[in-house]
C-alpha cells in the first residue's frame, strides 16, 4: 500500500509539474534615434571687418560718431 501511495503521489507531482508553462521573451529591437544638430556661427568678425573697410576711407569712428553713439555701438 505504501508503494502504491508513493507511486500515485509521484504521478500527481509529475502531472502537476507538466501543466506549468514557461514563456521567455527577449526584446531584440534596437531603437535608433536621430536628433537634429543645431549649429550657431558667429559672424561678428566679418561684420566688423566690413564696417572697418567701409568706414576706412572716411577716417576713424571718433570723427564720424559722437561719444554717445560710440557707447551705444559698444
Amino acid at each position: 500500500m505504501d508503494k502504491t501511495f508513493l507511486c500515485i503521489l509521484a504521478g500527481l507531482l509529475l502531472l502537476l509539474a507538466s501543466c506549468t508553462r514557461h514563456h521567455v521573451t527577449a526584446d531584440t529591437t534596437h531603437k535608433v534615434e536621430i536628433a537634429p544638430i543645431h549649429v550657431t556661427v558667429d559672424i561678428n568678425l566679418k561684420v566688423q571687418k566690413a564696417l572697418d573697410d567701409a568706414l576706412d576711407f572716411q577716417g576713424s569712428l571718433e570723427d564720424i560718431f559722437s561719444e554717445e553713439e560710440l557707447k551705444q555701438l559698444q
